[in-house]
């Protein structure tokens, strides 16, 4: 075969494969877009860990600014001292969020107080964030965050809500399929989250029969038919990024059906998508 054929070849093969490079997710995303789902109620919008984009993040101050935003949940993290008081905080250390060092199940409540969370604000209780949440009439949507490290976490959430009579306006969520099977055991009629990260691509049948999902957002772009998977069960979903988070993203989640977005600018995601 001369090597003026083989050059006239070339091309066309380069155009075939590009042609199936074009066409696979052309075909892909638009059998998604048919089997998109509508979202079970009003899209929500959350503020992640009070809205971290303007003031320190799971501290009072954020909360508040939340409100004052006109936000309607309260979504934060908790833990457990090494006296078994739950405080709000996402690490399993304070390092990265006060100018203390240690791990929150080794500190006692003091020492976690005395601590500076950011721009003088302390390490809330997770009673405080209940307080205030209940005084403005926000719904909450606390973690068991790492609730492999402490024992009876689960017990002392639900206790703290029951006690507060705030049950109804509160969704308990979890990475950890043991804690919400424990939250669902010791009251089942707690409303649980079942929380989905880095290549979780299926949101079926969540432990704790929880009835509602936050698949990680970079996933379900990758796999819109989560939503539609969730809400075929019944089950809402709201979306939560770990990396990428952008107005093109906001309003993509939303077009395949979301029912809320966590996102740490939830002024942004308001504005977005804003009719």
């Amino acid at each position: 075969m001369s090597t003026a054929s083989n050059s006239r070849r070339r091309p066309r093969r380069w155009f075939i494969v590009l042609a199936v490079v074009i066409a696979v997710p052309v075909l892909y995303y638009g059998v998604q877009i048919l089997l998109r789902s509508a979202p079970l109620g009003g899209f929500t919008v959350i503020g992640h860990r009070g809205g971290r984009a303007y003031a320190p993040e799971n501290t009072l101050a954020a909360f508040r600014n939340a409100i004052q935003m006109g936000s309607v949940w309260l979504e934060f993290d908790v833990q457990m001292t090494r006296d078994g008081v739950l405080v709000v905080m996402h690490d399993d250390t304070v390092d990265r969020t006060t100018n203390g060092h240690g791990a929150v199940a080794d500190l006692t409540l003091d020492q976690i107080r005395s601590l500076d969370a950011g721009k003088g604000e302390k390490v809330p209780t997770f009673q405080e964030v209940l307080d205030l949440a209940k005084a403005s009439g926000a719904d909450i949507f606390p973690e068991t965050k790492s609730a492999h490290l402490y024992p009876g976490i689960e017990a002392k959430m639900l206790a703290a809500l029951e006690q507060a009579n705030y049950l109804d306006h509160t969704v308990i969520q979890s990475f950890e399929p043991d804690s919400l099977n424990k939250l669902h055991q010791i009251n089942p009629q707690a409303r649980l989250c079942a929380l989905y990260g880095l290549w979780q691509f299926s949101d079926s049948q969540p432990a704790g029969n929880a009835g509602y999902v936050c698949p990680m957002g970079e996933m379900v772009v990758l796999n819109p038919y989560m939503i539609r998977q969730a809400h075929n069960e019944g089950r809402r979903v709201f979306v939560w990024f770990g990396a990428v988070q952008n107005p093109f993203l906001y309003r993509l989640v939303e077009f395949f059906g979301a029912d809320g977005l966590i996102a740490d600018d939830p002024l942004l995601v308001r504005q977005t998508l804003q009719p």
